[in-house]
């Protein structure tokens, strides 16, 4: 497994949705920072068929979790991901489910 570093994804009105560059199969995680990285915190884990369309998505309208990503947003945090390429859909659920037993995400907590 090989992580991209941390990207810009969002920050306060501005969403950064046109630097994917993976068409296919992904498992991402959602971080909270400063906006230069600074105290970053992953909140979430997800996968995806289609990194760029799933990420896009998130650029649109928030997807599912857009209640959460604004308020954050509103209160200065900047919203980051980071993305690692699998061979299928399959994999990448098998992925995440192994990064979910072993981790406690805030925003999968919830229930989003």
């Amino acid at each position: 497994m090989r992580w991209t570093g941390f990207r810009l994804l969002a920050s306060h009105q501005w969403w950064f949705s046109d630097s994917f560059d993976h068409d296919g199969p992904a498992v991402y995680e959602l971080a909270i920072g400063g906006p230069f990285g600074g105290s970053m915190r992953i909140v979430y884990v997800g996968e995806t068929a289609n990194e760029r369309a799933r990420l896009a998505s998130y650029g649109r309208d928030g997807s599912h979790l857009s209640d959460v990503i604004w308020w954050h947003l509103k209160q200065g945090w900047h919203l980051y991901y980071r993305a690692t390429a699998m061979v299928s859909k399959d994999d990448a659920l098998a992925m995440q489910n192994r990064l979910l037993a072993g981790f406690a995400y805030d925003w999968n907590l919830l229930g989003a």
